[in-house]
């Protein structure tokens, strides 16, 4: 009988065991959840931040384009007076 008593205890212990690990494993799933949306709203932030970034370079492309075609224009024989 007392064999069984101390079985009991030991597995008593080895399911306490088990909960606190699941425990801490959900706690860490939900850290990490969290963590990984952190991660993918910078993401999306960085994404938007190129996109915008590589409009204005094509702005900026664009603006020193027709600033050197008028001077061309200004210095190439055809403009001369």
């Amino acid at each position: 009988m007392r064999e069984e008593v101390d079985q009991f205890g030991v597995l008593e212990e080895k399911i306490s065991q088990l909960i606190e690990a699941y425990s801490s494993l959900k706690n860490e799933k939900t850290t990490q959840g969290e963590k990984l949306a952190q991660k993918e709203a910078e993401i999306q932030g960085l994404k938007e931040k190129m996109t915008r970034l590589t409009q204005e370079r094509e702005v900026a492309r664009s603006k020193v384009e027709r600033l050197l075609e008028r001077i061309d224009r200004l210095i190439s024989p055809a403009g001369k007076v």
